[in-house]
């Protein structure tokens, strides 16, 4: 993989080539796959298919592995500095027929341990059993995420669209002052995005007739957190 940090700095996004061999990319999208067989209320089926799964790491946890390398993490040390952690696991699907989509947003809620008032944080609130939180600014604007693409992301399977630059405005939702970029892949690579960019997810057309499974792994530079709130779970990179 070769990748600079210079754009995900002033766009908030950035498009990593695939770091993984075929092999890997295969042992990732297994991991995936094994979340059909889980029943636990983190993961969202419908018809049979898995369209999306909260609390990943707990339910696969060989994905705490499986998606280093040496590249990624020396990447990630790079930008969040030496004791960054993954902090978090999504999982998303948009199956063939049964497409869906997403308006513009900012991804705002980190997964906590349960905590009482704290200054700067939202009320915890349980999200498939585990509590969620939005944290005061800082602590966003010292994450990055890294979606893994284990399917190619085209025109025709709902791409994602990202707003270069909206990360700057904090928690502001302002969309009207950037120009919104379609982002497509191929398998395996990887976008690294600040949660405080801009996103949304369209609708895949109805003839479609692949996934695009997508692992969406968070990352924080910071082991603990301010007014002594911990995270649901870090593992160190």
């Amino acid at each position: 993989m070769s990748a600079t940090t210079g754009q995900i700095l002033t766009d908030g996004w950035e498009l990593l080539p695939s770091p993984y061999s075929p092999d890997q990319l295969q042992r990732l999208r297994d991991a995936a796959v094994k979340l059909a067989d889980q029943q636990d209320d983190a993961v969202r089926q419908r018809d049979g298919a898995v369209y999306a799964a909260r609390n990943v790491l707990s339910l696969c946890p060989e994905i705490v592995e499986l998606w280093r390398t040496d590249s990624l993490v020396d990447w990630l040390s790079r930008l969040l500095g030496p004791k960054t952690g993954l902090v978090r696991a999504l999982f998303f699907d948009k199956p063939p027929e049964q497409t869906w989509a997403l308006p513009w947003h900012k991804d705002l809620l980190i997964a906590v341990r349960p905590f009482e008032r704290v200054e700067g944080y939202s009320r915890p609130r349980l999200r498939a059993g585990v509590w969620h939180t939005e944290p005061p600014v800082e602590v966003l604007q010292q994450m990055i995420t890294l979606r893994i693409h284990l399917d190619a992301m085209t025109l025709d399977n709902g791409p994602l669209q990202v707003l270069s630059g909206s990360h700057l405005t904090g928690k502001a939702l302002q969309t009207s002052k950037h120009e919104p970029s379609t982002i497509t892949s191929d398998a395996g690579d990887i976008l690294a995005m600040r949660p405080l960019t801009v996103h949304s997810s369209g609708r895949s057309s109805p003839d479609c007739p692949s996934h695009r499974r997508v692992l969406h792994l968070e990352f924080s530079g910071m082991p603990s957190l301010p007014g002594r709130v911990e995270w649901a779970q870090f593992f160190p990179i």
